[in-house]
């Protein structure tokens, strides 16, 4: 098999409907659709045999990102936007050959804000997928 790996960028993150979304590109040192799993303790039966426990699965989308100090800066807008559920796109990366795309339902979480005097601050932030994502080629 082929070593497949890339580099993550150039790409986009948006949040919302098309024509109104939030671009979070141009603020991201990092991105990443995490999945999560919860399994279930083994069931044991008389036999000796075990059923396997249900298995649950969640993710988020998340990162970094640099800090802005205006209106306009992506902490005052998940701010004013926290609880709403928005469709996001995330492309890893839009210039290589086939590159792909994750689509879905999010929510939108308030993110940190400020840091270090005198330095340039980024803060992680962390929205809920609700729902599967779905992976799509970029047309």
């Amino acid at each position: 098999m082929t070593i497949l790996s890339h580099k993550l960028g150039p790409g986009s993150l948006t949040f919302g409907e098309v024509a109104s979304e939030q671009e979070f590109a141009a603020q991201l040192r990092s991105c990443s659709l995490t999945p999560d799993t919860e399994e279930e303790d083994p069931i044991d039966v008389l036999s000796g045999e075990q059923i396997d426990g249900d298995e649950t699965y969640t993710y988020t989308i998340g990162g970094s990102i640099l800090d802005g100090y205006t209106m306009e800066s992506l902490a005052v807008w998940a701010h004013q936007n926290k609880g709403t559920v928005m469709p996001f796109e995330f492309i890893p990366n839009a210039d290589i050959t086939g590159a792909m795309k994750w689509t879905g339902q999010a929510k939108i979480r308030p993110i940190a804000h400020g840091g270090d005097v005198k330095s340039r601050n980024e803060n992680d932030f962390e929205f809920k997928i609700i729902g599967d994502p779905t992976p799509a080629a970029v047309a």
